[in-house]
């Protein structure tokens, strides 16, 4: 067995909890450039039975998630306690068992695990050990059978994910001892366009993941921390560079999607939000990135 400083990751996608599926790539599809990777699929694993259909959306995997019809399940019961939104992470991962095995030794509770005749496994970190984030691992036992991806169009570049939690330290400290290869992008500090957060970023399992916090002075507009009063730390938006960022607003505005928080950073890129509201629960950042 490898030792775990030689166990291998590779992010896979971000899982999506709607009530409808195809509602929610509709609107993906209408307002991205996504390529659909698996069309709407049943399956089953130790939670429940559940529906799932992913998709390509800037060199990232997107993926929605709905219980079956007249069947509440997990994705229903998550949503009524936190609403449609981000449900979870997905790091492809060869060797499950030594993985596992350290993060019990750590005292990291791992829950849902399950194996299957094809080789592949999965377990998942319980969201109470890991920032209010729900982490799952899936065994690939042919390490070298990639998934197809298609080749970048330069349309968009699905850059992070952001994670809303009470302390960056404690958990740049956690990824950096579960999650081998786990490299620091930026340090911590305080944001310069307006000094009300603290953030960083981490590329874990070649993925960045982004990390803010409550500024170390009191503010007015303390967004992270009355994100972590109403909802507990865990996912708080993803972050998505778009060639055509000026095209897309205007189209989302004219169809009555909620658009918020227009502004320039300190550097002058420009960026705006999809409100949760108008996009089943998930804050979207849009960045005039690619241009």
């Amino acid at each position: 067995m490898a030792g775990t400083d030689d166990i291998r990751m590779r992010f896979d996608h971000v899982s999506i909890a709607v009530k409808s599926i195809d509602r929610a790539y509709d609107f993906f599809s209408k307002y991205f450039p996504i390529t659909l990777r698996s069309p709407k699929t049943m399956d089953e694993q130790v939670s429940g039975s559940f529906y799932w259909q992913d998709f390509h959306l800037g060199g990232f995997v997107v993926e929605l998630i709905e219980d079956p019809a007249g069947k509440p399940g997990f994705v229903t019961r998550f949503i009524e306690k936190q609403g449609e939104g981000m449900h979870h992470l997905s790091i492809e991962v060869d060797n499950i068992e030594a993985l596992t095995s350290k993060l019990k030794a750590g005292g990291v509770r791992v829950v849902d695990e399950q194996q299957y005749d094809s080789g592949s496994a999965t377990a998942f970190i319980s969201p109470r050990s890991s920032f209010g984030t729900l982490i799952q691992f899936w065994h690939v036992p042919d390490w070298s059978q990639l998934h197809p991806k298609p080749a970048p169009d330069g349309k968009a570049n699905f850059d992070h994910v952001s994670i809303a939690v009470k302390d960056i330290d404690a958990a740049y400290s956690f990824f950096r001892t579960y999650f081998p290869g786990t490299k620091i992008e930026h340090e911590p500090h305080v944001s310069n366009s307006e000094g009300n957060f603290r953030l960083g970023h981490l590329e874990v399992a070649e993925f960045k993941l982004e990390f803010i916090q409550s500024p170390p002075n009191r503010t007015a507009n303390d967004f992270v921390g009355k994100f972590i009063e109403r909802y507990g730390e865990g996912m708080h938006h993803i972050s998505i560079d778009l060639k055509d960022f000026d095209e897309t607003r205007e189209r989302l505005k004219r169809d009555g999607v909620r658009v918020v928080d227009e502004k320039l950073n300190w550097r002058g890129e420009r960026q705006y939000f999809i409100s949760p509201q108008s996009a089943f629960g998930v804050l979207i950042q849009v960045w005039d990135g690619l241009n």
